[in-house]
């Protein structure tokens, strides 16, 4: 053979080598998050540059090409088959309906058409599986991660900012910066290199069965950590038999134990070790949960405790907070929050849907958006906030709001007017209405005060700014005797404490200045049993502020059995400026 041959065959080996790799890089089948949903076109309307039409971007991160086949898109509980899609290297694929491709065709190339796609425009769930029903990507996307309200209204696609953390969620999506509104089938004008190096944290936990613990976590992870038992320890013991990932935003995980969780016994998660979230971050953890068994919710076990209703420029932070007051552990996904009605409520979503165990004498904050009521509110705990973006819509000055079981049986109801805050506010929007005592009917208009300025008008997932304390009294007590009515989350109003020794009692509350004259009808032959509770807030009959000074409270009650008493007490209002 000669050496010109030997050349050639050479030269054949390796070009025929090169292709058959260039081939089998072409046919490996992508990984979760080879191929992402990198562009989402929900509002296209009004149009800023590019057509009226909806579209999705797919992008492929792998260095080579790559041919989807047989795979699906589902939006929320639609599904849709994809056409065979070929990528090419580091590629771009745009999916759009059919009957828009001649109006789309000059601003982009790389369109594939379905038959129709109705994306939502406040949010949905998108899910990209591949041709063996494995997820590849999940976005949940929402109307409020475009952080501009003026591009919220429309025409404006959102953008990944950073295509190596695609499970990030919404810190790692904003608003197209494109003058046409949007870049289909381009790179993201938006792109940077963004870290989501936020700690991950438990979010709630949930029994799926007798066996089984669902976990849920604030960020998606590594599912190294499927492989990392010793991450995770039970107290009292229980062997866990393995850890399995939840499909398809893969940011909960099933602990499955080997013996079922035993009632009325409290168990404690033990986290503590490191874990790795998808985007490579590393985590040293420590953290201790209690879980139970839990029990269906009955009337009044939960109360609505404090609400939201007029936000401040933002109509989605609306929020009400949840207190068990039981002795037992209630699952949130057997609760839905109801709006309007009188007896049944006209709408009621699950509290939460994926669930989340709310331990006894705690709170929970259910809130539409959770960055803008971070923004505008202490939250001492952030697990305590939990979104809930198909929470109903609360009107601002009057309306009910229901707490029920899964079968619409009560559990609390709450009618509110906007009278019940502090009449000397300036403005009622972005205060909060809290509930003083747990223990009092929610309906008592006593029983609910403004949020005090101090601790800035709410306090949502914890203690009340304005929460009562229980007082034994005897007969009629007044405290504080000493109150400063300015709304500063202390001492705002003195209490007319009331206890009687039969049912069915009348009672009136007359207030009167150091000259004898009456300033304040605090209550007018109402009916009471035998204890009852009334409330001065230092405004006279006419809702202006009384002065400072001493005043006297006359107190009169009666029943069908006993003769008229009369009782009187004294009370000092000072002003604290």
């Amino acid at each position: 053979m000669t050496k010109k041959t030997l050349k050639a065959l050479l030269l054949t080996a390796s070009i025929l080598l090169s292709h058959s790799h260039i081939l089998s890089q072409t046919d490996s089948e992508p990984n979760r998050y080879d191929i992402i949903i990198s562009e989402i076109m929900a509002k296209p309307a009004p149009e800023i540059g590019l057509p009226g039409v909806e579209y999705l971007e797919l992008h492929s991160r792998l260095p080579h090409p790559c041919t989807l086949r047989n795979w699906r898109l589902t939006l929320g509980n639609t599904s849709k088959k994809l056409p065979d899609i070929t990528l090419d290297s580091c590629g771009y694929a745009v999916l759009i309906a059919q009957k828009y491709s001649e109006d789309f065709a000059p601003y982009c190339d790389h369109i594939f058409t379905l038959s129709s796609l109705a994306l939502t425009d406040g949010g949905q769930r998108l899910t990209l599986y591949n041709q063996h029903d494995e997820v590849i990507h999940y976005v949940s996307y929402s109307r409020s991660w475009h952080t501009e309200p003026i591009k919220q209204e429309g025409g404006w696609s959102l953008e990944m900012i950073n295509e190596s953390l695609p499970c990030a969620g919404s810190e790692n999506w904003n608003s197209s910066a494109s003058p046409l509104g949007g870049t289909p089938g381009q790179p993201n004008s938006i792109r940077n290199t963004l870290n989501s190096n936020s700690m991950p944290f438990i979010t709630g936990v949930t029994l799926t069965d007798s066996t089984t613990l669902r976990v849920h976590f604030s960020k998606t992870l590594s599912a190294d950590v499927l492989e990392n038992h010793s991450v995770f320890n039970i107290k009292p013991t229980l062997n866990i038999l393995s850890i399995n990932e939840v499909p398809p935003e893969f940011a909960s995980l099933d602990i499955k134990f080997e013996t079922a969780v035993q009632p009325n016994t409290d168990y404690t998660l033990l986290l503590s070790g490191t874990l790795t979230d998808c985007g490579g971050n590393s985590y040293p953890m420590d953290e201790r949960i209690p879980f139970g068994r839990d029990y269906p919710p009955s009337s009044f076990d939960l109360i609505i405790n404090e609400i939201l209703t007029n936000p401040i420029d933002n109509e989605n932070a609306d929020y009400v907070e949840i207190y068990n007051r039981s002795n037992h552990i209630i699952d949130l996904k057997e609760v839905k929050v109801g709006y309007g009605g009188d007896t049944l409520p006209q709408k009621a979503v699950v509290a939460i849907s994926k669930g989340c165990q709310l331990m006894p004498k705690t709170y929970v904050a259910l809130c539409k958006q959770k960055s803008a009521t971070l923004q505008q509110y202490v939250c001492k705990d952030e697990k305590r906030l939990v979104e809930c973006d198909s929470l109903p819509d609360f009107a601002i000055g009057k309306g009910t709001i229901h707490l029920t079981d899964r079968s619409l049986q009560p559990i609390d109801r709450f009618c509110y007017t906007e009278e019940m805050h502090y009449p000397n506010l300036m403005t009622t929007k972005g205060v909060s209405l809290e509930r003083l005592y747990a223990d009092m009917p929610t309906q008592d208009e006593n029983n609910w005060r403004s949020a005090a300025e101090s601790a800035g008008f709410g306090t949502p997932g914890y203690e009340n700014s304005q929460s009562g304390n229980a007082l034994e009294y005897n007969e009629f007590e007044i405290a504080p005797e000493v109150f400063s009515p300015d709304d500063d989350g202390y001492e705002d109003y003195a209490e007319v404490l009331c206890s009687f020794n039969e049912e069915e009692n009348r009672v009136n509350i007359t207030i009167y200045d150091s000259r004898g004259f009456p300033v304040k009808h605090l209550a007018n032959n109402v009916l009471c049993g035998t204890t009852a509770r009334f409330r001065w807030d230092g405004l006279d009959d006419r809702n202006q502020s009384a002065p400072a000074g001493m005043y006297v409270v006359q107190i009169e009650s009666w029943n069908l059995r006993i003769r008229k008493t009369i009782r009187k007490r004294k009370v000092v209002s000072i002003y604290r400026l």
